[in-house]
């Protein structure tokens, strides 16, 4: 039995490479996600989508879909493993896939966190209204939960992502 995992590991795993070494890493996180210990700190649908966005940097968008679609059924990730599924969509150009899974994610009330996530997928795709619409999105969420529900770091990270995606429209600040 391998070691137990840590979210170190993944950082680690995370690092800048070419596509070869990236394809290396996803094959990695997928054997480990195969071969689960009980101490592991990442879940196996953590493992799943890491390997996944691995499979995307490689440059194999169909082998990511397939492995983030497995950590979708496996269990829960944070932030949703669907904004990750719409970015690989977005990257291959498959825009209105991207947008009938953003409508999941949006009819399915996402968390801040996932708010944020769709904001800054959107905003890397160059979309800028889209990135608006989901960090207004986030801001309703806010206001619906209760006090001692609010996740302080998702909303301010949502707020500072609203504030970069507001200054890049020439927008005034809120």
């Amino acid at each position: 039995m391998r070691d137990p995992l840590t979210y170190d590991d993944l950082l680690e795993l995370a690092a800048h490479r070419d596509q070869a070494g990236h394809r290396e890493a996803a094959d990695t996180v997928l054997e480990w996600a195969t071969e689960v210990h009980p101490d592991d700190e990442p879940t196996t649908a953590e493992l799943l989508a890491e390997a996944g966005w691995q499979f995307d940097l490689a440059g194999d968008t169909e082998a990511a879909l397939e492995v983030l679609r497995r950590s979708q059924q496996t269990g829960p990730t944070t932030p949703d493993v669907r904004c990750s599924i719409v970015a690989v969509l977005l990257a291959a150009d498959r825009v209105d896939e991207a947008r009938d899974e953003a409508d999941d994610i949006r009819r399915s009330r996402p968390a801040v966190v996932d708010c944020d996530a769709m904001a800054q997928v959107w905003e890397t795709a160059g979309d800028p209204d889209q990135a608006l619409r989901w960090s207004s999105i986030g801001l309703n969420r806010i206001d619906l939960d209760a006090d001692d529900e609010i996740d302080v770091e998702a909303s301010t990270q949502l707020l500072q992502t609203r504030a970069r995606i507001r200054a890049a429209m020439g927008l005034p600040p809120e």
